[in-house]
């Protein structure tokens, strides 16, 4: 194990379990900024946060707690976003391979959350998706296409449930 492992352990114990919770939002930026995050200012955390990926999160945002990212892949959120708890990004995966072995030749993904954008409690995106600007994903809602600008999407396969004004 060398130092950055160690250093990126010892931060995620910190963030995850000693800061975890809806205080000292600034130490937990700034640890997580230590260990290779984009964080914008004023950007709320609450912990624990899971990644193995790499974490883009624009300013003035809220992350509830158990944000989880799956893959080795990338998640850009925009800025003034709302993520509820217990959301899931799935930033890894395979390719469809033959009868032997199905789970084929690994992937990783970007999935870009536009600026504006609340995530509901439970909601999970998967694979090389975005969720446009303005737009609301229900609890519990799997994203697995794009999601124009301004909409309200749910269900499994999310769908667009209604347009939002744009105001």
């Amino acid at each position: 194990m060398n130092f950055s492992s160690i250093k990126r352990r010892c931060t995620m114990y910190f963030v995850n379990h000693v800061f975890a919770g809806t205080k000292y939002f600034g130490i937990k930026r700034w640890l997580l900024k230590r260990i290779g995050y984009t964080i914008g200012s004023n950007t709320k955390i609450v912990g624990p946060v899971f990644n193995t990926g790499r974490l883009i999160v624009g300013a003035n945002c809220w992350v509830g707690r158990n944000l989880t990212i799956h893959g080795n892949g990338v998640v850009m959120i925009g800025d003034n976003c709302d993520v509820a708890p217990d959301v899931t990004f799935l930033t890894g995966g395979h390719r469809i391979g033959g009868h032997d072995r199905r789970a084929g030749l690994g992937e990783r993904y970007q999935i870009t959350i536009g600026s504006g954008v609340w995530l509901g409690a439970r909601s999970t995106c998967c694979g090389e998706i975005s969720v446009g600007d303005g737009s609301v994903v229900a609890a519990c809602a799997c994203v697995v296409g794009d999601v124009p600008e301004d909409v309200l999407v749910g269900g499994v396969p999310a769908g667009v449930i209604r347009e939002l004004p744009h105001a």
